[in-house]
């Protein structure tokens, strides 16, 4: 999709993207899996990225004969949330000023995650970074997540802006997927030490400094 002559919104989503979360997201992922005797590849580990585990989750429970155990794994996971509350998070380089840049210049500016807000609030709190939004559009905030386009819908439908003025910044292709469902540009952020797949995005940038937004 081509990028709006004129920018009214940019959505960036959080983990992976504003936050490198993702990595030690999934080292969490992979014990818990370890613990219930499932061994996954990386390919798999990391197809686990950014998306809903309720639906990613149970066909590798069941290749792996841990079928019906989603919630035992939900339990142990706990939304990653000893990530969010006690790992070392940092803004990624040149973040801050963007959003900061980006608002003082009438710009809206939305964050839309798959994560729930326990912990999307808890890692903004402890990265003061709760006042760089405009809107937080967290996954226990509607009804499916990404890829499905409800979280980028809503986050629109909440600023006031239509998909064909607003941009979304993203890591991984399930959210690409999600902002291109919802009608949006895409700007895939390599920047993050996961490396995902971006080629579904209209455009890829490795970092924030000198990003013309």
């Amino acid at each position: 999709m081509a990028r709006p002559g004129r920018i009214e919104a940019v959505l960036f989503d959080f983990d992976g993207t504003l936050c490198d979360t993702e990595s030690k997201n999934l080292e969490l992922v992979d014990d818990i899996l370890h613990g219930m005797g499932v061994s996954v590849t990386r390919a798999e580990l990391m197809s686990l990225a950014g998306g809903d585990d309720r639906v990613t989750l149970p066909p590798l429970l069941e290749k792996y004969g841990a079928g019906g155990r989603i919630e035992e794994y939900e339990r142990e996971r706990d939304g990653c949330y000893r990530t969010y509350a006690e790992a070392d998070l940092r803004l990624e380089p040149g973040a801050r000023e963007l959003l900061t840049s980006l608002r003082e210049r009438g710009v809206a500016v939305a964050l839309v995650s798959t994560t729930v807000a326990r912990c999307v609030l808890t890692a903004l709190d402890r990265l003061r970074a709760l006042d760089l939004f405009d809107v937080v559009v967290t996954g226990d905030m509607v009804e499916r997540r990404k890829p499905h386009p409800d979280p980028y819908l809503h986050a629109l439908d909440l600023l006031g802006v239509g998909a064909g003025e607003a941009v979304a910044v993203e890591d991984s292709p399930a959210g690409i997927a999600s902002a291109h469902a919802a009608g949006l540009h895409a700007i895939g952020y390599s920047g993050c030490s996961l490396g995902q797949d971006l080629s579904a995005a209209d455009e890829v940038v490795d970092s924030y400094p000198g990003l013309s937004l």
